[in-house]
Protein backbone atom coordinates (compact mmCIF):
# COMPACT_ATOMS: atom_id res chain seq x y z
CA UNK A 1 0.00 0.00 0.00
CA UNK A 2 1.42 3.37 -1.02
CA UNK A 3 1.44 6.41 1.26
CA UNK A 4 -1.38 7.95 -0.80
CA UNK A 5 -3.48 4.80 -0.43
CA UNK A 6 -2.74 4.73 3.30
CA UNK A 7 -3.73 8.35 4.04
CA UNK A 8 -6.91 7.92 2.00
CA UNK A 9 -7.67 4.72 3.89
CA UNK A 10 -7.13 6.47 7.23
CA UNK A 11 -9.46 9.35 6.28
CA UNK A 12 -12.13 7.15 4.74
CA UNK A 13 -12.11 4.06 6.94
CA UNK A 14 -10.74 5.17 10.30
CA UNK A 15 -12.44 8.58 10.32
CA UNK A 16 -15.50 7.67 8.25
CA UNK A 17 -15.06 10.46 5.70
CA UNK A 18 -16.09 8.70 2.51
CA UNK A 19 -15.71 11.80 0.33
CA UNK A 20 -12.02 12.30 1.23
CA UNK A 21 -9.72 12.83 -1.75
CA UNK A 22 -6.04 13.61 -2.06
CA UNK A 23 -6.90 17.31 -2.53
CA UNK A 24 -8.89 17.41 0.73
CA UNK A 25 -7.38 19.55 3.49
CA UNK A 26 -7.42 18.13 7.01
CA UNK A 27 -9.00 21.11 8.76
CA UNK A 28 -10.89 23.00 6.07
CA UNK A 29 -12.43 20.06 4.16
CA UNK A 30 -12.31 17.01 6.41
CA UNK A 31 -12.81 18.81 9.75
CA UNK A 32 -10.10 16.75 11.43
CA UNK A 33 -9.40 19.00 14.42
CA UNK A 34 -8.60 18.82 18.12
CA UNK A 35 -8.09 15.34 19.50
CA UNK A 36 -8.77 13.86 16.07
CA UNK A 37 -5.48 15.35 14.88
CA UNK A 38 -3.68 13.38 17.58
CA UNK A 39 -5.47 10.21 16.48
CA UNK A 40 -4.65 10.91 12.82
CA UNK A 41 -0.96 11.53 13.62
CA UNK A 42 -0.83 8.43 15.81
CA UNK A 43 -2.12 6.23 12.98
CA UNK A 44 0.53 7.68 10.66
CA UNK A 45 3.23 7.31 13.32
CA UNK A 46 2.35 3.65 13.89
CA UNK A 47 3.24 2.95 10.30
CA UNK A 48 5.88 5.59 9.47
CA UNK A 49 7.52 6.48 12.78
CA UNK A 50 7.27 8.95 15.62
CA UNK A 51 8.76 11.79 13.56
CA UNK A 52 5.22 12.39 12.26
CA UNK A 53 4.28 13.81 15.67
CA UNK A 54 6.93 16.51 15.23
CA UNK A 55 5.27 18.06 12.18
CA UNK A 56 4.04 21.66 12.61
CA UNK A 57 0.42 20.55 12.98
CA UNK A 58 -0.63 23.82 14.63
CA UNK A 59 -0.03 25.72 11.37
CA UNK A 60 -2.54 23.56 9.53
CA UNK A 61 -5.23 22.33 11.93
CA UNK A 62 -7.11 23.79 14.86
CA UNK A 63 -5.89 21.91 17.90
CA UNK A 64 -8.55 23.44 20.17
CA UNK A 65 -11.85 21.65 20.28
CA UNK A 66 -15.23 22.73 21.48
CA UNK A 67 -17.23 25.91 21.61
CA UNK A 68 -15.98 28.93 23.49
CA UNK A 69 -18.00 30.12 26.46
CA UNK A 70 -18.15 33.47 24.66
CA UNK A 71 -19.81 31.98 21.56
CA UNK A 72 -23.33 33.35 22.29
CA UNK A 73 -21.92 36.85 22.73
CA UNK A 74 -19.82 36.54 19.58
CA UNK A 75 -22.90 35.47 17.63
CA UNK A 76 -24.86 38.48 18.91
CA UNK A 77 -21.91 40.73 18.09
CA UNK A 78 -21.83 39.36 14.54
CA UNK A 79 -25.57 39.86 14.21
CA UNK A 80 -25.24 43.52 15.11
CA UNK A 81 -22.53 43.89 12.46
CA UNK A 82 -20.50 46.40 14.37
CA UNK A 83 -17.56 47.70 12.33
CA UNK A 84 -14.95 46.31 14.70
CA UNK A 85 -16.54 42.86 15.18
CA UNK A 86 -13.44 40.98 13.96
CA UNK A 87 -11.40 42.22 16.88
CA UNK A 88 -13.99 41.91 19.62
CA UNK A 89 -13.86 38.15 20.15
CA UNK A 90 -11.11 35.67 19.39
CA UNK A 91 -11.79 33.76 16.20
CA UNK A 92 -10.43 30.57 14.75
CA UNK A 93 -7.07 31.52 13.23
CA UNK A 94 -6.53 31.40 9.49
CA UNK A 95 -4.74 28.14 8.92
CA UNK A 96 -2.71 26.90 6.01
CA UNK A 97 -4.12 24.02 3.98
CA UNK A 98 -2.56 20.61 4.58
CA UNK A 99 -3.87 18.20 1.97
CA UNK A 100 -3.80 14.44 2.12
CA UNK A 101 -1.61 14.51 -1.00
CA UNK A 102 1.01 16.57 0.83
CA UNK A 103 0.82 14.30 3.88
CA UNK A 104 1.46 11.31 1.60
CA UNK A 105 4.30 13.16 -0.17
CA UNK A 106 6.00 13.90 3.17
CA UNK A 107 5.58 10.29 4.30
CA UNK A 108 7.14 8.99 1.08
CA UNK A 109 10.02 11.44 1.33
CA UNK A 110 10.68 10.62 4.98
CA UNK A 111 11.14 14.21 6.11
CA UNK A 112 8.98 17.30 6.52
CA UNK A 113 8.78 19.54 3.44
CA UNK A 114 6.83 22.74 3.12
CA UNK A 115 3.62 22.60 1.08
Amino acid sequence: MTAQDFVLWVAREEFGIGEATLTSALDQDLKIIGDDVDDFAELLANRYGEWVCEWPWDRFVCLNEGVSILAPFAALWDLLRLPWRETAFPRKPQLERLTLAHVANVLERGEWIEP
